[in-house]
C-alpha cells in the first residue's frame, strides 16, 4: 500500500511533445488534433514515455480531445506501454467527465491487471478522489469491497490517505471494517497514523477493531501513544474501556 501509484504522474512535466498529435493535445489545439487524425495520424501511437493520445486526454480530463479521438477510431481499451489502462489514470486524476465517457463506451469499471498489482479503478480513486467520483464508479458497478495483491480495500486506501470525506462515505455504505491487509494494515491503526483526531473518531464510531497488533507487535493503544496526539490517545483509551 505504501507504493504511491500516482508517481506515474510525476513524469508528465518532463514530456517532450515532438509528435504532432501530442503537441496538439498539450496545447489543447482541438482543431489541429482533428485535422491530424483526419489526415492519417494514428490514434494508437506512443509518446516518449510510452503513453497514448487517449491516455493523455483522459489524464487531462480533456473531453473535447477525448471525443475527437474516439470519433477517429481510438480504442478505449488500448493500453500504455507499461500496461496501464486509461481508466486507471483517469481514476487517479479524478477526471470525472473523461472516465464517464470511457465507461459509456464500454470500459470495464472493475478492470484490473498485474500492471496495477490487481488494483481496480475505485482503489486508484480512493486516495485523493471525491465522493462524487466514487459514486459515479459505483453506479457503473464498481466493487466497493475490491482488494488488490496487497489486500488493501478502497476504505483502507481512503483512511491511509486521510481522505476523510471519502472514508466517511465508505463507512456509511456499511463496508467491512474488520479486516487486515497483507502488510498488517487495519482501519484503526491507519486512522491513528494520520494523526487526525477526526479520522480516528470516525473509525471508532463505525466500530473498527482495536484488538489487532501491527507487524512489529504494537497494539492500538501503543500506536495511539506514539502518535503524540493527546486527543487520539484519550479517544483510544476510552474506547478500549467501553469495549
Amino acid at each position: 500500500m505504501k507504493k504511491v501509484i500516482l508517481i506515474l504522474l510525476i513524469a508528465f512535466p518532463t514530456f517532450v511533445f515532438s509528435q504532432p498529435v501530442f503537441k496538439a493535445l498539450e496545447q489543447k489545439n482541438h482543431s489541429e488534433l482533428e485535422r491530424l487524425l483526419v489526415n492519417g495520424e494514428k490514434t494508437d501511437q506512443f509518446n516518449d514515455k510510452g503513453l497514448t493520445p487517449l491516455w493523455m486526454a483522459v489524464f487531462r480530463n480533456d473531453t473535447i480531445a477525448l471525443n475527437i479521438l474516439l470519433k477517429n477510431g481510438a480504442d478505449v481499451n488500448f493500453l500504455a506501454k507499461n500496461g496501464m489502462h486509461p481508466i486507471m489514470i483517469g481514476s487517479g486524476a479524478n477526471s470525472f467527465e473523461a472516465v464517464k465517457i470511457l465507461l459509456d463506451n464500454g470500459v470495464d469499471v472493475n478492470w484490473r491487471s498485474s500492471a496495477t498489482s490487481n488494483q481496480q479503478p475505485i482503489r486508484f480513486a480512493s486516495k485523493t478522489g471525491s465522493v462524487e467520483f466514487i459514486k459515479m464508479l459505483l453506479e457503473y458497478g464498481a466493487d466497493i469491497e475490491s482488494s488488490a495483491d496487497d489486500g488493501v480495500t478502497p476504505l483502507l486506501a481512503a483512511v491511509y490517505s486521510n481522505n476523510i470525506e471519502l472514508a466517511k462515505f465508505y463507512f456509511e455504505q456499511g463496508v467491512k471494517v474488520d479486516y487486515v491487509a497483507r502488510d498488517g494494515e487495519c482501519i484503526s491503526h491507519e486512522a491513528i497514523k494520520t494523526k487526525n483526531p477526526m479520522m480516528v473518531k470516525l473509525a471508532l464510531e463505525y466500530n473498527a477493531p482495536l484488538n489487532y497488533k501491527d507487524p512489529k507487535g504494537k497494539t492500538t493503544l501503543q500506536l495511539a501513544k506514539e502518535s503524540g496526539d493527546a486527543e487520539i490517545k484519550s479517544m483510544i483509551e476510552e474506547a478500549l474501556k467501553e469495549r
